[in-house]
């Protein structure tokens, strides 16, 4: 009886994920059309539970064909409650700024290039915001270090190395490297989608930028890198 109660609890669910994706009851073929349809396009959760929500869509089909008392799957709490954290996520989609690292590491112009380089070894960062007083000028990064050693036939940067001395290669209009601004608001699958896209054409954004409204001006308030992408 358990497994019974379980599986309705489960049917019920499910009516409302349908709901959510197609906005329409009782139509398997345009919902798994349309939960491979989301998957191409990387969205969440459709993309990284594909293959768990189709095993929900061929448990909802063997219920509705066979009822319950003769379904031989078992619906346990855990199913269930995975199913829930997919409506969930559908309710309230990712925004860019839930994934993106926050509390940005930066640094100033006058400050010691080799002390940053020494900190973003240490804790694996790729690009750090450098700022003139309060106002954003560029992003340092191993690429921009490998622009400026290149151009300038140097095989070192010495202790005195400040970011003001190297002004022309963290700036926005020099930099090699494609970044972006973005809403802190923006879905999170659309910035991941911008990278793919980015790739498809032959070229790669390394970071997007995320402040308050998308603006160059404001104040970096998470970055979100291609490492972070390639982790998901």
């Amino acid at each position: 009886m358990e497994n019974v109660k379980n599986a309705e609890t489960f049917r019920r669910k499910f009516l409302e994920f349908e709901n959510l994706t197609t906005h329409e009851e009782d139509n398997d073929e345009k919902l798994a059309s349309k939960i491979k349809e989301l998957k191409n396009k990387r969205r969440e959760p459709y993309y990284s539970k594909y293959d768990f929500i189709n095993f929900c869509r061929d448990c909802r089909n063997r219920i509705s064909h066979d009822g319950y008392e003769n379904d031989f799957i078992f619906y346990s709490e855990e199913m269930i409650k995975k199913l829930e954290d997919v409506i969930e996520e559908i309710k309230h989609p990712y925004k860019v700024y839930d994934k993106a690292t926050k509390n940005v590491y930066s640094a100033n112009l006058n400050d010691n290039v080799r002390k940053v380089m020494f900190e973003m070894t240490n804790k694996n960062y790729t690009h750090i915001p450098i700022y003139d007083n309060d106002k954003l000028v560029g992003v340092f990064s191993e690429g921009v270090l490998f622009n400026y050693l290149y151009k300038n036939q140097i095989v070192e940067i010495d202790d005195d190395t400040i970011f003001a001395d190297i002004l022309d290669f963290i700036s926005f209009d020099n930099l090699k490297e494609i970044i972006k601004f973005v809403d802190r608001n923006k879905l999170y699958d659309d910035v991941c989608l911008e990278f793919v896209n980015e790739f498809k054409k032959g070229s790669k954004l390394s970071c997007v930028l995320v402040t308050q409204t998308g603006k160059p001006q404001e104040k970096v308030i998470g970055i979100l890198t291609s490492w972070d992408i390639l982790g998901r």
